[in-house]
C-alpha cells in the first residue's frame, strides 16, 4: 500500500498508559445511582459525580417513564433490531470459545495473512489490515454495559448479567496476550447519516456495529476452527480500544474529530477488531498527511452543535499527543436529540463517495501538502460549510404517522 511508514502518525511523549473502560462515558452513563458499581467508582472519582449523574438521568428517564405510544414506532423499532442483535454477539462463547485440537500449519505468514484478509472482506469487511497488539491498546478493566449486576437496562441491553453467564463482568481486569490484531473497517451509508441526529442515522450506526460484529464473530471462529486462539472485538464486547489498534495496522490515522480517518472512506466508518495468535505477516502504519490536513481544516470542531470537538492543539493523553474530544459534551448531545449525531463523521472532507474523481482529490491531499488548504476551501464551496440535515428517504416517511 502507498503512503506506509515505519511509525504511526500519533506522537509518543511519555509512558502509554492502558485505559480502564469503566472510564468511558458508556460506562459512566450506565452507572445506575445507589448501585454497588455507581458507589465504588465514585468514592475513586468524587469528581465525577455530578457530571455523570446527568449522564444517568438520560438512561434512567427512559427506564421509568417509557412512552406508551412511539411517536414513530415503524423508524423507532430499527434501534432494537440493530443493537438488540449485537448484544446477542457479546456472549463469551461468540467472541470467544475451544480452539480446535487439530492445528493447522503455518509456513508462510505472508500467505495467511492474504487468507484472511480475504475471508474477511467476503464476510463482509470493506477494509482489512493487520498489526502486531501493542499491550497498551488493551483496556485494564471491564467498564462497558450490560454486565452490570442486577442493572435495569433498557432494551435492547440484557437485565443484568445473563444467566448462565461465564464472562467478564464489570470491574474485572482485561488479560489478553494475542500478538496481532486484525483491524476491519465498515462504511456507512452517508446518505442516511446525514439525516441525523436522527432515527434513521441511528439505524444506520446499529446496522453497520450488528454486521462488524457478526464478521468479527465469524472470523474469530475461522481462526479458532485452524487451531490457534482468537477473539472478537465489537460494539459491545471490546477488549481493545479501536483506533489506535486501527492506526497501527495502517487503516488510516487518527483525526482531530477523534475517528480514525482512511483514506478510502474518510471518517464514515465504524471499526472492529480480531486479536489473535495465529502466525501472520503485519501491515505497516501509513502517513496520509491527515495530521497536516486537521491542523489546517477545522470543519468537523465548525459543525459539532455541542462543541465537543477542540478548535486548538493537541494536548498529552495517556502517553499521546493528541486532539482530545470532550466526550461528556458529545454524549449529552444525543441524549438531548434522542440519537446519534454523525455530523462530524459526514462534513469530514476525507468523507467523499468512492468515485474516480474524490479518489484523485484524496491522492492530492496525501501527496501534495501545499493543495491542502486549497482543497479545504474546495470542499465548502462545493459540499457547504456548514451541515444541514437531509430529509429521511421516501422509503422511510411511509406511514410515519401511523401509530
Amino acid at each position: 500500500m502507498a503512503h506506509e511508514v515505519e511509525r504511526p502518525t500519533y506522537e509518543v511523549v511519555g509512558n502509554l498508559e492502558r485505559f480502564d473502560e469503566r472510564d468511558t462515558v458508556f460506562a459512566r452513563e450506565a452507572l445506575m445511582p445507589g448501585s454497588k458499581e455507581e458507589t465504588a467508582y465514585h468514592e475513586l472519582h468524587p469528581e465525577l459525580v455530578e457530571i455523570d449523574g446527568r449522564l444517568a438521568r438520560f438512561i434512567q428517564e427512559k427506564i421509568d417513564n417509557p412512552p406508551e405510544v412511539p411517536e414513530d414506532p415503524l423508524n423507532e423499532a430499527f434501534y432494537d433490531t440493530t443493537f438488540g442483535a449485537v448484544a446477542a454477539l457479546a456472549q463469551p462463547d461468540s467472541v470467544d470459545g475451544p480452539v480446535n485440537s487439530y492445528r493447522v500449519k503455518v509456513e508462510k505468514p505472508e500467505w495467511m495473512s492474504h487468507r484472511i484478509k480475504a475471508v474477511a472482506r467476503i464476510l463482509g469487511a470493506d477494509l482489512v489490515r493487520i498489526a502486531r497488539l501493542n499491550p497498551a491498546w488493551v483496556y485494564s478493566h471491564r467498564g462497558a454495559r450490560p454486565f452490570f449486576s442486577d442493572y435495569p437496562a433498557n432494551p435492547p441491553l440484557f437485565p443484568g448479567v445473563p444467566g448462565g453467564y461465564t464472562g467478564l463482568t464489570y470491574g474485572d481486569p482485561i488479560q489478553i496476550d494475542h500478538k496481532y490484531a486484525i483491524s476491519m473497517a465498515f462504511p456507512q451509508d452517508a446518505d442516511l447519516v446525514r439525516t441525523g441526529p436522527s432515527l434513521l442515522n441511528d439505524f444506520e450506526t446499529g446496522r453497520v456495529y450488528a454486521l462488524s460484529a457478526l464478521v468479527a464473530v465469524e472470523l474469530a471462529r475461522y481462526i479458532r476452527a485452524l487451531g490457534y486462539p482468537a477473539r472478537a472485538h465489537h460494539l459491545r464486547s471490546y477488549g481493545v480500544m479501536m483506533v489506535p489498534v486501527a492506526v497501527d495496522a495502517g487503516l488510516g490515522e487518527l483525526a482531530r474529530c477523534g475517528y480514525l480517518v482512511s483514506k478510502e472512506l474518510g471518517a464514515n466508518l465504524r471499526l472492529a477488531c480480531v486479536t489473535t495468535d495465529l502466525p501472520l505477516a503485519v501491515d505497516r502504519p501509513v502517513d496520509l498527511g491527515v495530521q497536516d490536513y486537521c491542523e489546517k481544516c477545522l470543519k468537523c470542531a465548525e459543525n459539532c452543535p455541542s462543541r465537543a470537538i477542540p478548535f486548538g492543539d493537541k494536548v498529552d493523553v495517556r502517553g499521546v499527543r493528541k486532539w482530545k474530544i470532550d466526550e461528556v459534551k458529545c454524549l449529552l448531545y444525543w441524549g438531548s436529540q434522542g440519537a446519534a449525531c454523525g455530523i462530524c463523521q459526514v462534513v469530514c472532507p476525507w468523507s467523499k463517495p468512492r468515485t474516480p474523481f474524490h479518489r484523485l482529490v484524496a491522492e492530492i491531499a496525501t501527496r501534495a501538502p501545499w493543495a491542502r488548504r486549497f482543497l479545504i476551501k474546495a470542499d465548502d464551496w462545493v459540499y457547504g460549510a456548514q451541515y444541514e440535515p437531509q430529509p429521511y428517504p421516501a422509503w422511510a416517511q411511509v406511514g410515519r404517522s401511523s401509530g
